[in-house]
């Protein structure tokens, strides 16, 4: 074979190996990203920002006691979170952002949470806090929870002067 034919066969074989090469990773990719798609979708989370109506309520009865007042929650990943909201015709200078913590508890859909933030009064001065502490499911969408909320208020010296119940329907912001 003279040097012409030999070099043009081992550009070949190199198109070749790399033609396949590319073929095996391109494929390979496409099957890690269906798979780590799919086991997305079984695993559903409540990691991200939601929009929230809570309504507080009546622990004995159930009752509403006061009107829904809209929020937002976000849960990130490894189990902290944030959550703000303000009751109608209330101020923001009133209170802090809640700050917390969440886990999944038994079950796909069940998650526990935990949050506390700082009350103020109208001239600024700390006065206390509150904690809010709930159970969540998770529907079966994966867009959308419901809460059932046990709440401590505490004073400024974190002496227990009060305690409510609330309940939250919550949707996925995307």
């Amino acid at each position: 074979m003279n040097l012409t034919k030999q070099t043009l066969v081992i550009v070949l074989a190199v198109i070749t190996a790399l033609t396949m090469t590319s073929s095996m990773v391109s494929g390979q990719n496409i099957q890690d990203k269906q798979s780590s798609e799919s086991s997305q979708a079984s695993e559903r989370t409540i990691d991200g920002v939601w929009r929230t109506v809570v309504t507080p309520r009546n622990c004995q009865t159930g009752d509403p006691v006061a009107p829904p007042l809209r929020g937002l929650f976000t849960f990130n990943k490894g189990g902290t979170m944030s959550e703000y909201g303000i009751g109608p015709g209330s101020s923001p200078a009133l209170r802090s952002p809640g700050h917390g913590v969440w886990q999944r508890e038994h079950g796909l859909q069940d998650y526990s949470f935990a949050f506390t933030f700082y009350r103020y009064n109208a001239s600024g001065v700390f006065i206390g806090s509150q904690k809010v502490t709930a159970a969540l499911e998770l529907g079966a969408s994966g867009d959308e929870f419901t809460t059932s909320s046990a709440i401590e208020v505490f004073d400024a010296n974190d002496h227990l002067i009060g305690t409510g119940c609330a309940t939250a329907a919550g949707t996925r912001f995307e």
